[in-house]
């Protein structure tokens, strides 16, 4: 469609009206009412990193359309995906939510005036890498460019542009802080054992971005650390960000947020469905990594002010587009589009691009614009061909008698002039929906469904001021147009620009409640405890009443035998399910600021392959590593070792593995424990100290397959034999963490390193 654009329509009608004709007065009536339906927008709430100071007090624009969903409904639901295993059923109500939020980020990247012009993402129809990377650069030239003028004036004498005061300052970054303490949730489910493995060298990348959020394990690092400490420095505390004392402090009456809180939500939510809404995790990180010039002019003006702005300098550094995580965003979208490529082909390949674009303005207008309650459009695609065929007939013969009258005609529609728009319309070639659109769009003119209440074709009857430009079997077919048109909601234009077929979300769920396909996991009714759990393998085992307190996890214990080839599909069973045991702990930022969580996170990176932590930061330097294979690779190549397999029969999935190894003859013992892991996993809150003390015994584990001659190769076993010894330090580091600062949680520790120790020698050795 083309661009909208704010004009006088008064001063245009005062000279023009008498010269343009028809289509002219049809054309302005759709264009001013598409502007007053889609100038919703509000002053900037949430830029990921900074926003304009004043947004929390300021009023939307059109104050008489409500919002959406309220601030409280947003904080709710922020505290519940932090929390999804008390409330798993929230998951449903976040893809609704997130569907809602990815057709109205498209609905204005395709109607706002500010965003028709060559310098958005959506111009890009076609992907290409060189498209991409010149859109990118040509954005970050114009950032620096902007940052340039900021310093000029600045220079000149002019004052703070964003804050008008120190205080004023101070209340901005503690509004702020919904969207700081959830830094890098967009991508807190990507790279879990339920990835599809193809995709893990994409995943790996964008997840080396979230590590770096959290630090690499460094609490000094730690980004909510960082963030916590600018809030200190500036007289605030705030509760933790997962706990329900912070969605109810009072700093949050002080002013309006709404706009902030959603920001939140957007962040948690795209990241729960990682196997479905990939592409568009990759576009929005893309967005949100980028250097922006706000972030830079709160860094100075904070400065100017006398506070610390070391939060926002390090992310202008950290994000920068040559090493990077602007670099390793752009890398991570273009290498996926070139796996699509090579497996689906190129019709595919431009499918996800549209998906990567819808991310990628989800990032830019997310917090920023208000939605009405119904913000429905009429579904003009559904309109018989011939229908919609017959109007733009008209309106091109309309064209047609008015277009050389307007050759010297200044006026712009847009980035177009009368002269141009009206010799379009004679020249259509396409199906010309985008003028059908917008006219269907531009109540009340157009009522969709109801031509009699439309001001359309009152204005084309008698009394009307068009009475006499159309005919009246012109006007017969507007009126049958106008009745067929039906409402489409809101969520459905993400469907159509995306080209997918759209998935109910009661279908989509039924996928969650397999851990073997998804993470997070919807349990299925009421599922035993790990308590539950334990206590039947302690039956089951003869070893009820143990004193778990005589048992020291950190002590040397009696290591296991060399894994036996003949028990290989249990070895890989147990080999993939183990890796998912600590993977959901780091899902929520503000939980990951403790020393245990720390220490998991850096178990996390030597199980996926990634380089020691030093106090530098490696980002587009991990990217180029040579050969650091990650626990699942190794997996990949045990599977390779199993009898009566064809190398196009190789798993894709871990679904695709258990299916693998019970065609070979998995046990009955690794088959319930290694599904015991993945569904405890799911609860990493809960069970955090099972988790740890069952995984702590994993590393015997992976000494007894390392010690195995025939189940990898040389180079893979020294790779293995360091990831072991990483895993180790940090996990003990873990469980004396827990001995001296949870009682209960270090005695769950224990117990599932006892039974798991009891339990592992049954599955691997003969």
């Amino acid at each position: 469609m083309l661009d909208v654009i704010n004009m006088d329509l008064y001063k245009l009608l005062d000279g023009c009206w008498q010269y343009l004709g028809p289509l002219l007065v049809v054309l302005l009536i759709v264009r001013m009412r598409c502007s007053r339906l889609h100038t919703t927008k509000r002053p900037l709430l949430v830029v990921p990193y900074t926003t304009a100071p004043e947004a929390s007090a300021a009023k939307p624009r059109n104050p008489d359309i409500a919002r959406h969903k309220s601030t409280e409904w947003y904080k709710m639901l922020f505290f519940e995906l932090q929390n999804l295993e008390d409330y798993p059923e929230s998951l449903a109500k976040a893809r609704e939510e997130l569907l809602a939020m990815f057709s109205h980020a498209l609905s204005i990247a395709l109607t706002e005036p500010e965003w028709q012009h060559r310098n958005s993402i959506m111009s890009i129809e076609n992907y290409s890498a060189d498209a991409m990377h010149g859109f990118l650069k040509d954005a970050h030239e114009k950032t620096m460019s902007d940052w340039t003028k900021y310093l000029e004036r600045r220079k000149q004498g002019k004052g703070p542009e964003l804050f008008t005061s120190a205080e004023n300052a101070k209340a901005w970054l503690v509004q702020q802080a919904p969207v700081k303490f959830v830094d890098g949730a967009w991508l807190g489910h990507v790279h879990k054992i339920t990835t599809p493995f193809a995709l893990r060298s994409v995943t790996k990348h964008v997840w080396q971005v979230l590590s770096e959020e959290l630090g690499d394990g460094d609490p000094d690092k730690h980004h909510v650390n960082l963030y916590r400490r600018l809030l200190k420095s500036v007289g605030s505390s705030l509760p933790s960000g997962h706990s329900a004392e912070f969605i109810h402090a009072s700093e949050w009456e002080r002013g309006e947020n709404h706009g902030i809180w959603e920001a939140a939500v957007c962040q948690l939510a795209i990241s729960l469905f990682p196997n479905e809404f990939l592409p568009e995790i990759l576009g929005f990180n893309m967005h949100f990594e980028e250097v922006r010039l706000d972030t830079m002019q709160v860094a100075h003006e904070l400065k100017h002010y006398g506070i610390d702005p070391y939060y926002f300098l390090i992310h202008i550094s950290i994000d920068n587009a040559d090493s990077g995580h602007t670099a390793m965003a752009s890398h991570a979208v273009m290498q996926y589009l070139e796996v699509l490529r090579a497996s689906e082909g190129e019709a595919a390949t431009q499918r996800a691009w549209k998906r990567i674009q819808t991310g990628y303005v989800l990032s830019q207008t997310s917090g920023r614009y208000t939605r009405p309650p119904e913000l429905n459009f009429p579904n003009i695609e559904t309109l018989p061909t011939e229908l919609n065929t017959q109007v733009l007939k008209i309106f091109r013969s309309k064209a047609a008698v008015s277009l050389s009258m307007h050759a010297r005609s200044r006026i712009h529609i847009g980035r177009y002039t009368l002269h141009e728009w009206l010799e379009a319309t004679m020249r259509m070639n396409s199906d010309g929906l985008d003028l059908l659109t917008a006219l269907s769009r531009a109540k009340p003119w157009v009522l969709a469904g109801d031509s009699g209440r439309s001001l359309l074709v009152r204005e084309l009857s008698w009394e009307g001021r068009m009475f006499g430009a159309f005919t009246k079997s012109e006007v017969a077919i507007i009126c049958r147009w106008i009745d067929a048109l039906s409402y489409k909601s809101e969520p459905s234009l993400y469907w159509t620009l995306t080209q997918r077929q759209q998935i109910p979300t009661h279908e989509a769920v039924t996928e969650l409640r397999d851990p073997a396909l998804h993470h997070p996991y919807l349990p299925a009714g009421n599922v035993n405890t790990v308590l539950d759990d334990f206590d039947s393998y302690e039956i089951s085992m003869g070893y009820n009443g143990v004193d778990f307190s005589l048992n020291n996890a950190l002590t040397e214990q009696p290591k296991l035998k060399t894994a036996s080839r003949a028990r290989l599909p249990d070895i890989i069973a147990l080999w993939f399910a183990h890796i998912s045991l600590l993977e959901n702990t780091i899902n929520t930022p503000s939980r990951t600021v403790d020393a245990v969580h720390l220490g998991i996170l850096r178990i996390l990176r030597a199980q996926a392959g990634f380089g020691i932590e030093c106090d530098i930061v490696a980002g587009m330097d991990e990217v180029r590593r040579n050969f650091c294979p990650s626990l699942v690779d190794m997996g990949l190549e045990l599977t390779q070792k199993l009898s009566r397999i064809a190398i196009s029969a190789q798993p894709q999935t871990l679904k695709q593995v258990f299916i693998l190894v019970a065609s070979h003859g998995q046990g009955c013992e690794s088959f319930r424990f290694a599904n015991d892991m993945l569904k405890w996993s799911a609860r990493p809150t809960t069970n955090l100290g099972f988790l740890l003390g069952v995984a702590l015994a994993f590393v015997e584990f992976k000494d007894a397959v390392w010690r195995a001659p025939d189940l990898l190769s040389q180079r893979s076993r020294r790779v293995l034999q360091a990831i072991a010894a990483r895993e180790k330090k940090s996990l003990e580091e873990c469980a004396r963490e827990l001995q001296t600062t949870s009682t209960s949680l270090y005695r769950d520790l224990l117990r599932a390193n006892y039974f798991t120790r009891l339990i592992l020698p049954n599955c691997i050795q003969d």
